[in-house]
């Protein structure tokens, strides 16, 4: 299994998309049996993004397909997303070849 990145587009107003996503998002951890390994969320010219890494493509297609993921989306007024899913060559960087700190 490899990990993967998952980019969830929502259409409209990044402000209303934002509060709306505050609404929902311990709801949707709440129902969720499985977490990403990383979650950004972030507001973009055409709305709202969010942007997941998750270990690999069944755990993602679970958590999405999740109809308790789909109706917290709903409940909370947020339009159905646009996913795309990508393979991950590398997540972070080698620790070995650069410290933490200069």
């Amino acid at each position: 299994m490899s990990s993967v990145m998952a980019v969830f587009d929502f259409h409209g107003e990044s402000e209303q998309l934002a509060a709306q996503y505050d609404a929902a998002i311990r709801k949707v951890v709440a129902v969720s049996s499985a977490r990403p390994v990383v979650h950004l969320a972030v507001p973009r010219e055409y709305g709202f993004m969010v942007v997941d890494v998750w270990s690999s493509e069944e755990t993602l297609r679970a958590f999405e397909q999740s109809e308790d993921f789909r109706r917290v989306l709903r409940e909370a007024g947020l339009p159905e997303p646009r996913v795309r899913v990508y393979p991950l060559h590398n997540l972070g960087w080698p620790v070995d070849a650069m410290p933490l700190y200069r």
